[in-house]
């Protein structure tokens, strides 16, 4: 469908992963495919000499509108001019050479295109569903865990494929020999009954392989199912992880990114002879590897809502947190009719504010009649609610609360004490996940550059005040590596691109300050 989508309408790719973006590559091979962004001075140079030779350009990481300039190129508004396809674009009027391609994407999760641009583009999702991610990684997993069960499936797939072909080449050598036959008695072909003879011997001889190849497959997707713990685990962290472009925006993760610390987290956890074993020292390991990680992208205030995000994402994958609570955690609940509400049973320290959220409370399933109980033992609950570590005062209240769960006395203390709510959040995921993912691992630059690559630069975001290059240049003396650094400004592009190139010849160090990201 992709490929006749492009032939009416250039594709623009909904690409938060970069999958789309491999695709076109995998798809244009050494086509010379050009890319460019809009965010480029000289694009449209580009996109001009793309069209006269007729090669593909990919524009990457376009925003909810796009350049006026590209109305012509978008609708295809081609004309003749002495006896030549031309389009004009911007300014000029050139050759339009009918192999171009043009594909756009977007790192936008949920963009919002208007009905004008719609009907000139083709939208395509290519965001990775949970499903397809749990495949992805259920393969990756049993390739390094089991790769003579790998290799096997991957063949009985060929092998069924090469047999279904067969049968099919047979179906119609039969029905060729059928349809050819001139009126007579088919009995009576010699030619026609050797044929059709030899096709049923093959067939039966084929149908007896696919049975044989059908049963042991099955068996070796038994096996495979026994990782699939492990892959369903490592989807819903994923899509945790996917979840923080909401808070920030430069919190984004590319699928590849975490393929490769998944793939190093199978090859570092500790093994184990048995099956159950080795799965819960992978999900272990690479749940606090991640963490980690994520912890060294964020800034310091969303540490903690990035762990009650980890927390709660495995809890609901099993089922283990009911949404309207989860919910009502994030933002409150809302009365519907505030007119009708009981009195309040302690103006003198109780506000109307708090007094309405205890009856908002009270809606929830868990918490029905909570105001009641609130007013008819308002003791108890005022020494609660003067504790100063609430959190951890819940036997002050009546037996009934000792029915709730961890996370539904957090609803509690969300109504009672706002102001004490991140202490306990940081108790709820120290109880759930372990204390260590309340305290983020201090910056290390020697753990920061045994995960990264050659290929993927570290970005250092500073605050004000603060310069690592004084750590980074003792750093790289222990490494024995030679530091060359620039500060960018005006004119210093060219510098810094030749310093570049010196640096992936030579094997040094290049450090560019004052970047300006976009």
């Amino acid at each position: 469908g992709v490929i006749t989508s492009v032939a009416r309408r250039w594709p623009l790719m909904i690409d938060p992963q970069g999958q789309a973006n491999k695709w076109v590559k995998n798809m244009e091979g050494d086509n010379g495919l050009l890319l460019i962004k809009l965010t480029q001075s000289d694009y449209l140079r580009t996109l001009e000499n793309a069209i006269q030779f007729g090669k593909p350009v990919l524009c990457e990481n376009v925003l909810e509108t796009l350049d006026p300039a590209l109305e012509p190129l978008l609708v295809k508004q081609t004309f003749k001019s002495g006896g030549v396809e031309c389009i004009r674009l911007g300014d000029a009027t050139i050759e339009y050479q009918a192999d171009f391609k043009f594909y756009l994407t977007t790192k936008l999760r949920n963009p919002h295109y208007l009905p004008e641009l719609q009907v000139k583009v083709t939208l395509l999702n290519f965001m990775i569903t949970p499903d397809g991610l749990e495949d992805q990684l259920l393969g990756i997993v049993v390739a390094k865990e089991r790769p003579d069960l790998e290799e096997e499936k991957g063949r009985l797939v060929q092998e069924s494929a090469a047999n279904k072909k067969q049968l099919k080449e047979i179906e119609d050598k039969i029905l060729e020999v059928l349809s050819s036959g001139e009126g007579g008695s088919i009995l009576e072909d010699a030619t026609a009954i050797n044929i059709l003879s030899a096709s049923k011997v093959l067939s039966t001889e084929i149908s007896e392989k696919q049975k044989i190849a059908d049963e042991t497959e099955i068996k070796i997707d038994e096996a495979r199912n026994g990782y699939k713990p492990v892959a369903y685990r490592t989807s819903l962290l994923f899509f945790c992880i996917a979840l923080l472009a909401d808070i920030d925006p430069m919190y984004q993760y590319s699928l590849d990114w975490f393929i490769d610390l998944f793939i190093r987290a199978i090859s570092d956890s500790e093994p184990a002879s048995d099956l159950d074993a080795r799965m819960e020292n992978l999900n272990t390991y690479f749940q606090y590897f991640l963490y980690r990680n994520v912890c060294r992208s964020l800034f310091e205030k969303d540490k903690l809502v990035f762990s009650l995000l980890l927390c709660s994402s495995l809890l609901a994958g099993y089922d283990k947190l009911n949404s309207v609570e989860w919910r009502y955690l994030l933002t409150g609940g809302i009365l519907l009719d505030a007119s009708n509400l009981p009195k309040n049973p302690a103006p003198e320290w109780l506000t109307d504010k708090q007094w309405a959220d205890i009856n908002c409370l009270g809606q929830l399933e868990f918490a029905q009649g909570f105001a009641d109980k609130f007013a008819n033992q308002i003791g108890d609950f005022k020494a609660f609610i003067d504790h100063p570590e609430p959190y951890q005062a819940f036997d002050l209240l009546p037996a009934f609360t000792h029915v709730y769960s961890d996370f539904q006395k957090m609803l509690v203390l969300r109504t009672l004490r706002l102001d004490k709510l991140v202490p306990t959040i940081s108790q709820f995921v120290a109880n759930d996940l372990g204390q260590k993912y309340i305290e983020p691992p201090p910056f290390d630059l020697e753990g920061t550059f045994k995960d990264s690559t050659a290929t993927s630069p570290l970005v250092f975001i500073l605050s004000p005040g603060v310069d690592p290059m004084l750590a980074l240049l003792k750093f790289a003396e222990s490494k024995g590596r030679k530091v060359d650094s620039i500060s960018l400004g005006q004119g210093q592009g060219p510098h810094a691109e030749r310093m570049l190139k010196t640096g992936q010849k030579d094997g040094t160090w290049v450090v560019l300050q004052n970047c300006h990201l976009f």
